[in-house]
């Protein structure tokens, strides 16, 4: 089976759920092929109720997204305040 590398890029917080995650360069991932943002967000237990945004190479994709080799994805979380 194929493997893909891809940068992870996470906001708002959401970069607690990754140990010694660098602000800078992100963190990457060597994935299986054919997985999607969801798979993702499952192995490494980020709660899909946490996130607003997804971005691959600067698009804004879906959870269900294919991801493709050696994309930037970047992962926002919901912003609250008042």
């Amino acid at each position: 089976m194929d493997n893909l590398n891809i940068t992870l890029k996470l906001y708002g917080g959401l970069d607690k759920y990754i140990k010694n995650y660098d602000h800078e360069k992100g963190v990457t991932l060597r994935l299986d092929f054919n997985e999607r943002i969801v798979n993702i967000l499952e192995k490494i237990d980020i709660p899909k109720n946490r996130i607003s945004l997804i971005m691959a190479d600067d698009k804004i994709v879906s959870l269900n997204y294919a991801i493709k080799n050696n994309e930037i994805i970047k992962i926002y979380s919901q912003i609250g305040g008042g």
